[in-house]
């Protein structure tokens, strides 16, 4: 049985390393987006707001405005949650890996 535990171990450990790098990336680009993403939300939101308060469009188109702004603010929350789930893994990993 320990021999099959250490050759688990064997396999997973390259595994473990390339969702260390998966994480990076992630995280790296998740931060590039959400200061990309929450400029562009903040612009939308901005334009909505000042286009519903001078009558520029209707409720509905201003409304439209304001969702899309809030779409993408919430792109780089996805994105948090989903690296949140891979730092997890490999949390669960390292942890079989020491055992």
């Amino acid at each position: 049985m320990k021999l099959f535990k250490f050759m688990a171990k064997l396999i997973l450990l390259p595994v473990m390393f390339a969702i260390i790098v998966i994480q990076w990336i992630g995280i790296f680009l998740n931060s590039v987006s959400g200061a990309i993403l929450g400029i562009l939300s903040f612009l939308f939101f901005f334009t909505g707001m000042a286009s519903l308060i001078f009558g520029l469009a209707s409720g509905t188109k201003a409304l439209q405005v304001i969702a899309a702004a809030f779409v993408f603010f919430l792109i780089p929350r996805f994105g948090d949650w989903m690296i949140e789930r891979i730092i997890c893994l490999r949390c669960v990993l390292g942890d079989f890996i020491r055992s």
